[in-house]
């Protein structure tokens, strides 16, 4: 399989980390891309020129984030990163609050990235709004997340790093410490370290 992913990309760092942590790392080749450039290799694999993209054996693509994880889970029995029965829910549920959180953080980057004079600062107010309620949900909701790895897991991480990376700003961890605690052991683990953020 080729992954077609971006260093500094969040959602390239959910599908590498959910690789490693399949132990699918040999089964998947990495492809270097930058989205803003529209090469030739991702628009091949997604028409709407994101990544990342998972071009399988057989020549099929998949793209959007949580369509790779949930493939990539479902190749190696374990462990298992989202669950059967109501857990998978609870799972969903909780990926999800941090999937959005990172989406508002994304949105509200790529306005910095705007000239000065085309910014809208009623916009970025309100991504980190959100930003700031997720974070509140995700400081109650960490405990729930126990030691048995899921995908809620991954996403909680990545998008506290991304926090880190690209809004250092909003200095999250001084009213989350309950976070704070718990990404500084989970960042240790090596699909972490072995995919740190790095600007592209």
């Amino acid at each position: 399989m080729q992954l077609i992913y971006a260093k500094p990309s969040p959602y390239s760092r959910k599908v590498r980390v959910t690789a490693l942590e399949k132990g699918l790392a040999d089964r998947v080749e990495e492809i270097l891309a930058s989205p803003m450039e529209d090469p030739a290799v991702l628009l091949a694999a997604n028409p709407l020129g994101k990544v990342p993209a998972l071009r399988l054996d057989d020549g099929q693509c998949l793209y959007d984030s949580w369509v790779i994880c949930e493939y990539l889970d479902s190749l190696a029995p374990a462990p298992r990163l989202i669950p059967d029965g109501t857990e998978r829910f609870a799972v969903l549920r909780r990926a999800a609050l941090a999937d959005g959180v990172l989406d508002a953080a994304v949105t509200a980057r790529l306005e910095l990235l705007r000239p000065e004079s085309m910014r809208w600062a009623p916009w970025t107010d309100r991504q980190r709004r959100a930003i700031e309620r997720g974070l509140a949900a995700m400081e109650q909701d960490v405990a729930a997340l126990g030691t048995v790895l899921t995908l809620a897991h991954i996403e909680f991480a990545v998008t506290l790093e991304y926090l880190d990376f690209r809004l250092p700003d909003l200095a999250w961890r001084a009213g989350h410490p309950a976070l704070a605690a718990w990404l500084g052991e989970f960042s240790q683990r090596p699909s972490m370290l072995a995919t740190a953020p790095q600007p592209s």
